[in-house]
């Protein structure tokens, strides 16, 4: 009977601790996001978020907002700008428009692997890209994965230099890719990624360019027919963190952060390596996928390469020496 009365008390005070409201964090950061439930990115901000909240005792909380809940990449980017986000999953062409030093990361054809672009985005050269958002109140605090972006159309595979002129196209909203499309013949139609898949199914547009992470976890592919590997450009994902969120932190709370989103970057980078292999062969099964001949790429490259001073030209200070050691990078 004595036991049948603790064990009833013990029942009742586990209901009341349950019912009980969970310690709040002394913080709260919000973190806005284009991925989905089946990117490479999902998965590692749900690292970031337990390691930053484990290395601070709970004290502070990340909140995710993915599939552009709190707006669109521009309009995240924006928030992120005024203070009211705190960080913002954005790809690189929608911070150029922030920070037109970002455009050098993504010249056509700059980079010949994935090693060498976060070999100089790691370092001094990332740093100082990253500081180039600092007049809009923003930082980058880490450089994610995308995969080379590859050219998808209803029209024709891109097999010669021709195939690809007069194909309206979805591109980056980057006056460097803009360029570069109009100088191979075709017509660049830059949009916000919400916008891309109804002009793909009203036929609005003929096609878009995207790499495999994208291409097959959005379904792309419901609305287009060739897949022609171009890989004209890697363009990383960039994890954005505004000023006012930083101001916010303290030093070792700053320290926790460093150490959680290199976790999470490390992890990222490594899936999304596994995944685009896995995700071009799935994406075989769905479309037409064709490699682009090694003729007509170099064809592209010199197309490409034409327009570099002019890029250059657009990137304000210290642009042409960070192309230039870019470049180097990649020889």
């Amino acid at each position: 009977m004595k036991f049948a009365k603790f064990s009833a008390a013990v029942a009742l005070s586990a209901m009341v601790l349950g019912a009980l409201p969970a310690v709040a964090a002394d913080i709260t950061l919000r973190f806005a996001s284009v991925a989905n439930e089946t990117s490479s990115w999902a998965p590692a901000q749900e690292t970031f978020k337990r390691e930053f909240e484990a290395r601070t005792n709970g004290r502070i909380e990340v909140q995710i907002f993915n599939n552009n809940t709190l707006g669109s990449n521009r309009e995240a980017l924006e928030l992120a700008k005024n203070g009211n986000v705190d960080f913002v999953l954005s790809g690189t062409g929608h911070a150029t428009r922030y920070a037109p030093l970002l455009n050098s990361v993504i010249f056509p054809y700059m980079w010949k692997d994935r090693e060498t672009m976060f070999s100089v985005l790691d370092g001094e050269i990332g740093g100082k890209l990253s500081d180039s958002m600092g007049a809009n109140n923003m930082s980058i605090i880490a450089w994610w994965d995308n995969g080379f972006r590859h050219v998808s159309n209803n029209k024709r595979p891109i097999n010669s230099p021709d195939d690809i002129k007069g194909l309206s196209l979805r591109t980056l909203p980057s006056s460097v890719h803009v360029a570069f499309f109009k100088a191979l013949g075709a017509v660049p139609t830059p949009m916000g990624f919400a916008e891309l898949v109804p002009a793909l199914q009203q036929g609005v547009i003929d096609g878009q360019e995207n790499p495999p992470g994208v291409v097959y976890p959005y379904r792309l592919f419901e609305a287009q027919k060739y897949y022609s590997l171009t890989g004209h450009v890697n363009e990383p994902m960039l994890v954005i963190m505004s000023n006012a969120a930083r101001g916010k932190l303290s030093e070792d709370d700053l320290k926790a952060m460093d150490e959680a989103i290199a976790i999470a970057t490390e992890e990222q980078r490594k899936l999304n390596d596994e995944k685009t292999g896995e995700l071009l062969e799935l994406l075989r099964k769905e479309m037409e996928v064709n490699d682009v001949p090694a003729a007509t790429i170099e064809q592209f490259r010199s197309v490409a390469k034409g327009i570099y001073d002019e890029a250059i030209a657009e990137l304000g200070e210290g642009g042409a020496d960070i192309v230039a050691a870019m470049i180097k990078a990649n020889e």
